[in-house]
C-alpha cells in the first residue's frame, strides 16, 4: 500500500507543473499537449536547471532582474507554444510572486479564437499523378475546411504523401509547393501543397554476396524483391530482416545502386552478408524453486551443410527435473520461422512423492499463419512413472497435436506493453499406438501494460482441460498440476492437485490459474513487486483455487529479469512465507 500510496503522488506531482527549487512554474487554462508544449518553450525553466545544476564555488546565483526579464517573456514563450495547435491570439497574463531563493510564477492563458482552414489545395504532378495510394490520401487528409489548424497534422500529411511515393517507386518525389499561409489578424490559415512524384523506379537484378556457402537458392527463399516490380523500401527492409532472423547472418546490408540503373530505370541490387561463428556453446548454473540447483550444457550448430540445416544439443540437470534434447531442424518454406524439426527428449523429475523417466521422439512442421505462429507435431513417448503408493507404470502415447501462438510486444526480452497466447490441442487413441484414447488442450495467455514510466502490470491466465477414456492410464506429464513460481506463488511446484484415499497427489483433469502483479523500478535495473496468484487442478471444471500473495524483488540483466518472491499462502495450515526464485524472459 505504501509503494501504491507513493506511485500516487509521483503522478499528481508530474501532472502539476514542473517544480525546481528556486522557481515554480504554473500554467493554467491549456489542455495537456498544449501545457507541455508551453513547458517545452519557457527559457525561465531552462534558467532555473542551469542554476540548480550548478556546483563548486562559482555556483550561479539567481539573479532577481533575469528573473523578472524571464518571468516576462514567458508570455513571449507561451504564445510561440501555442502556434502549432492553431492558438494564435492568445490573451496571457502572469504573476511573480516570492523572493530569492524562491518564486512562484503564475501564468493565465485564454487561447482566444481558433485558426480555422480557409484554403485546402492539394496537388499531385508528374508520372504518379494518378497513382492509386496517393489519391487516397489525398481524399481524406485529416485536414479539412472549417477546422482548427494543427502543424502536426499537416505535417503528417507531407510524411504520408512521401512515404506512400517512395513505397509505389517514386523515389525522386519532391513537394514543388509546400505552403502555410496564416493571418494572425483574421485567424484563418491556407495550406497550399503539391507533389511532383517524378519518374517510377524498378527493381532490376538481385545478386548475393556471403562469406560462406550455403545455397543461392535457398537465400533467395526469402528475398522478397521481384526484378520489374516498382521499388518498394519496404520490401527491401522485409528481405534484410528475414535473411537476418535465419540466424545464419550477423550481418546483411542491402545496398541499391540507383546510379547503375539503365533506360528502363531498373535499380540493380546487392545483398552483403557476413556470417555468424558456426556453433554455438551454452554453459551454465544457477537456482530456480521448482528446478533446485541446475546447470546447463549446451552446443547449436547453425550450418551443418549448405542447405542450411541446424543441429541442437541441450543438457538441463537439476536436483528435481532433468532434460536432455536432441533436435534437428530444417530450413522450409518462404518465412525464417518455416522449418521441419525432428526431435529426441528425454525427461527425468521427481515431485511430491511423483517420479518420472520418459523418452520421446518426434517431428513437427513450423510455420507461419499470417501473424500466427503454427506448430503440427506428432510424437511418441515412452513414460515409465511411479505415483506415491502405487507400483510403477509404464504408458506409451503416440499424439498427434498442433500449437497456436502469437506474441505481440515491443521487446522480446523485457517488454512493456505486449501480449501472448498460446493454445495446444493434442491426443491419443488406441488404435494408433496409445495405451488409451484422451484429448487435451491448454490455454495460456499474458500480457503487460505500462502503469507510468517506472511501473509495469502484468497479468496471466493458464486454462486447461483433459478428458479419456481410462484417466487412471495417462501418465503424470499428461495429467494438470498447480503450484511453483510459474504457477502459484507460495505452494511447492505441483503441490496442488487431486488427491487418492490416501492423500498421495495424482493430477486432475482439469487446470485453472491467473496472475496479477505491479512491478515498480526503484533504481536503474532494481524494481519491487506486489503480486497475487490464484489457481488449483481438479476433477471437475469447477476448480478449487488456492491463493498466494505478497512482495518481490526484481534484478534485470541482458538476457531477461531474475525474480525473487517472498509468497504467503492462504490455505489454512500452510507455512506462513514461501520463496520462490526464477528467471523471466520476455512474457
Amino acid at each position: 500500500m505504501l509503494q501504491i500510496r507513493l506511485f500516487l503522488l509521483c503522478c499528481a506531482l508530474w501532472v502539476s507543473a514542473p517544480a525546481l527549487a528556486g522557481i515554480d512554474v504554473s500554467v493554467r487554462g491549456l489542455g495537456s499537449e498544449e501545457r507541455d508544449n508551453a513547458f517545452a518553450q519557457l527559457r525561465i525553466l531552462d534558467y532555473a536547471k542551469e542554476v540548480d545544476a550548478s556546483k563548486g564555488p562559482d555556483k550561479m546565483q539567481y539573479e532577481p532582474a533575469e528573473v523578472q526579464r524571464l518571468a516576462a517573456q514567458g508570455q513571449d514563450d507561451i504564445r510561440k507554444a501555442l502556434q502549432p495547435f492553431g492558438w494564435y491570439n492568445p490573451v496571457i497574463t502572469f504573476k511573480l510572486q516570492g523572493q530569492a531563493p524562491d518564486w512562484k510564477v503564475v501564468y493565465q492563458v485564454a487561447c482566444g479564437p481558433e485558426t480555422d482552414i480557409v484554403t485546402l489545395d492539394l496537388l499531385l504532378a508528374g508520372e504518379g499523378k494518378d497513382y492509386g495510394p496517393l489519391r487516397e490520401i489525398l481524399g481524406r487528409p485529416r485536414l479539412r475546411t472549417g477546422e482548427r489548424l494543427k502543424h502536426q497534422d499537416y505535417e503528417a500529411l507531407k510524411s504520408r504523401l512521401l512515404q506512400a511515393a517512395a513505397a509505389g517507386g517514386y523515389l525522386d518525389a519532391a513537394f514543388s509547393r509546400h505552403e502555410l499561409r496564416v493571418d494572425v489578424e483574421h485567424n484563418s490559415a491556407e495550406v497550399l501543397l503539391t507533389l511532383d512524384t517524378g519518374p517510377r523506379w524498378y527493381f532490376g537484378a538481385v545478386s548475393i554476396e556471403q562469406d560462406i556457402h550455403l545455397h543461392e537458392k535457398l537465400l533467395r527463399r526469402y528475398i522478397s524483391i521481384v526484378p520489374g516490380e516498382p521499388f518498394d523500401s519496404a520490401k527491401v527492409l522485409k528481405t534484410q530482416f528475414a535473411l537476418t532472423d535465419l540466424d545464419y547472418f550477423k550481418l546483411v546490408e542491402v545496398v541499391p545502386h540507383k546510379d547503375q540503373a539503365g533506360p528502363d530505370r531498373r535499380i540493380p541490387l546487392v545483398i552483403h552478408m557476413q556470417s555468424k561463428p558456426p556453433r554455438i556453446y551454452r554453459l551454465g548454473a544457477g537456482y530456480g524453486t521448482d528446478t533446485g540447483p541446475r546447470a546447463l550444457a549446451g552446443i547449436e550448430f547453425r550450418r551443418l551443410n549448405d542447405e542450411g540445416h541446424k543441429l541442437r544439443l541441450t543438457l538441463q540437470p537439476s536436483q528435481n527435473i532433468s532434460t536432455a534434447i536432441a533436435e534437428y531442424r530444417i530450413p522450409v518454406g518462404h518465412q525464417p520461422t518455416d522449418s521441419v524439426s525432428f526431435t529426441a527428449e528425454g525427461l527425468k523429475q521427481n515431485f511430491q512423492g511423483v517420479q518420472e523417466t520418459l523418452w520421446s521422439i518426434g517431428t513437427a512442421y513450423n510455420h507461419q499463419t499470417g501473424t500466427w505462429t503454427q506448430r503440427d507435431y506428432l510424437t511418441f513417448t515412452n513414460d515409465e512413472y511411479n505415483l506415491p503408493d502405487e507400483p510403477g507404470a509404464n504408458s506409451k502415447l503416440l499424439t498427434p497435436g498442433i500449437t497456436l501462438s502469437h506474441t505481440q510486444a515491443d521487446d522480446p526480452i523485457s517488454p512493456r506493453r505486449g501480449w501472448f497466447i498460446s493454445m495446444d490441442l493434442h491426443g491419443g487413441a488406441r488404435t494408433l499406438l496409445s495405451d488409451t484414447d484422451f484429448l487435451e488442450g491448454l490455454v495460456k495467455l499474458r500480457g503487460v501494460l505500462p502503469l507510468g514510466a517506472h511501473t509495469l502490470l502484468y497479468g496471466r491466465i493458464e486454462q486447461g482441460a483433459v478428458v479419456a477414456s481410462d484417466f487412471d492410464l495417462l501418465p503424470p506429464t499428461q495429467r494438470f498440476f498447480a503450484g511453483g513460481a510459474e504457477s502459484v506463488r507460495g505452494y511447492n511446484y505441483n503441490s496442488l492437485a487431486p488427491v487418492d484415499a490416501a492423500g498421495n497427489l495424482v493430477g486432475g483433469r482439469f487446470l485453472t490459474t491467473g496472475s496479477i502483479e505491479a512491478d515498480w523500478t526503484v533504481y536503474q535495473n532494481y524494481g519491487l513487486a506486489l503480486f497475487c496468484d490464484a489457481g488449483g487442478a481438479a476433477d471437475t471444471p469447477k476448480v478449487r483455487l488456492h491463493y498466494g500473495a505478497g512482495p518481490g524483488f526484481r534484478y534485470r540483466l541482458p538476457f531477461g529479469a531474475i525474480a525473487i518472491d517472498i509468497a504467503h499462502p492462504f490455505d489454512r495450515g500452510a507455512e506462513a512465507v514461501h520463496l520462490d526464485v526464477s528467471v523471466r524472459v520476455g512474457l
